[in-house]
């Protein structure tokens, strides 16, 4: 077995549980390792195995090593007959249980061109439903609509600019001439070429808010008024509004793209207390870090390392995490779920701030106190 040990994640840390003397070079007495890679001995695995998964920033990863001696190490870890046989047949009862949850429903998705929104529409089409593939690029748009046809599925492919009220009344027209009826709404659509644009309050570009209030907000609720009337004429219907862990904490810039995804969490609440008598349904979904072809292409691996620090889970997420939520929520599955922000950030936001840098367990007590007395949380 080797164990590779991410130090930038790890090195702040101070609540590592591997102490392992002689095969990690240790920083202090805590155990916490400053050397990056180690070989480790059969009568320690289980120690690394167990450290690996209680490491708070998922700085420890066992990995396989190439050499032919580890073979029986990496055996160690390799299910069993029985074990795969039982998770192939855990995964098919739970394709089983979700297959056709769509069966007979109208989707328009917006922002489906690539991404979670692309994602969303294909994770709906293999349910049954039949999608309106809408966005921005017309190419991706059709590309995501052909792929999904080579599934079996049917899709319509759509260019649309979402901030625009006579778009989106086209959109809606072509979805009902083609579909007949729209049952289900995926605003996904957002202004995302403007981040890199998207400042400080005092620095700033009003073009920036104003562009970013048109796409992200208003265009949201235009789709939300074009499609509420058709739902309430079939009974009922369901909304997901793609909104942000940005529009739920302040940050030091993106401040009109975390303004508008909060304006969104309260548009869906408001949406949903409006017309739940109605039997519509509408819900927020707030992603984190979600490790789109778009933003892998923005974020270097320095700057992947500092945000998943801040995660409790040892993984980014990716837009087929996102995808499934929102299939849930749109489903009947999710029934008595509205009015909601649904957070789906492997845990970001869940914890203190003072997490990524090892929490307060270590944290010297106050003059005068007692260490009984300073383990105490203070809220």
């Amino acid at each position: 077995m080797r164990v590779l040990v991410d130090q930038d994640l790890c090195g702040t840390s101070g609540q590592c549980a591997l102490t392992l003397p002689g095969i990690f070079r240790q920083r202090e007495s805590d155990g916490v390792a400053e050397v990056c890679r180690a070989t480790v001995p059969q009568a320690l695995h289980a120690a690394v195995r167990l450290a690996a998964s209680q490491c708070p920033v998922a700085a420890i990863r066992v990995i396989r090593s190439e050499t032919r001696g580890d073979e029986r190490a990496s055996a160690d870890s390799a299910p069993s007959p029985a074990d795969t046989e039982r998770h192939a047949a855990r995964d098919q009862r739970n394709q089983e249980d979700t297959m056709g949850r769509f069966e007979g429903k109208v989707a328009v998705v917006t922002g489906a061109g690539a991404g979670i929104g692309k994602a969303c529409a294909l994770a709906i089409a293999r349910e049954g439903g039949r999608v309106v593939v809408a966005d921005i690029d017309g190419s991706a748009a059709t590309t995501c609509a052909a792929q999904i046809a080579a599934e079996a599925g049917h899709a319509l492919a759509l260019a649309i600019d979402i901030a625009e009220a006579q778009a989106v009344a086209a959109l809606f027209d072509a979805a009902e001439r083609h579909f007949s009826a729209v049952d289900l709404l995926v605003n996904n659509a957002g202004a995302m070429h403007l981040t890199p644009r998207d400042c400080a309050i005092l620095d700033l570009d009003l073009a920036v808010w104003d562009e970013t209030m048109a796409t992200n907000l208003r265009g949201t609720l235009l789709c939300c008024r074009r499609a509420i009337p058709g739902m309430i004429a079939r009974g009922g219907g369901a909304i997901v509004n793609m909104s942000s862990c940005q529009g739920l904490s302040g940050d030091t810039t993106l401040t009109s793209y975390a303004a508008s995804k909060a304006a969104m969490n309260m548009l869906s609440a408001s949406l949903a207390t409006q017309y739940g008598h109605a039997q519509i349904r509408c819900n927020a979904v707030a992603p984190g870090l979600i490790m789109t072809e778009r933003l892998l292409a923005k974020l270097d691996e320095c700057m992947q390392r500092h945000l998943r620090r801040h995660q409790l889970l040892p993984r980014v997420g990716s837009p087929e995490d996102v995808a499934a939520l929102v299939a849930f929520l749109l489903s009947d599955d999710a029934a008595f779920i509205t009015g909601q922000v649904v957070c789906i950030d492997g845990g970001m936001l869940a914890h203190v701030p003072t997490y990524a840098d090892g929490g307060n367990s270590r944290a010297a007590p106050p003059s005068g106190e007692t260490t009984e007395a300073a383990a105490s949380p203070r809220w």
